[in-house]
């Protein structure tokens, strides 16, 4: 919420004043928000490994969304760029 508050004033601002940095300003926080998702998603994985580290096929099996949802950030940050 406070994020949107933020873009919304940064808009404006860049409307009445020619604001050069809101492109880059965007390019930075996404980059930023795609590397907080994966950082996220490697410390759930992590945690499935460790939960079933006893049994690797309950290990491949449970924690396999993981790999996948990590690959799709991956391919996104490579569109990205």
């Amino acid at each position: 919420m406070k994020v949107m508050m933020w873009i919304s004033a940064i808009a404006m601002l860049c409307g009445t004043m020619g604001c050069q940095y809101y492109e880059e300003y965007r390019v930075n926080k996404g980059t930023a928000d795609v590397r907080e998702e994966t950082a996220e998603m490697m410390r759930a994985y992590r945690l499935c490994l460790q939960r079933y580290e006893e049994d690797p096929p309950q290990a491949k099996a449970h924690c396999a969304p993981y790999t996948q949802s990590l690959r799709e950030v991956e391919i996104r940050r490579e569109i990205v760029r």
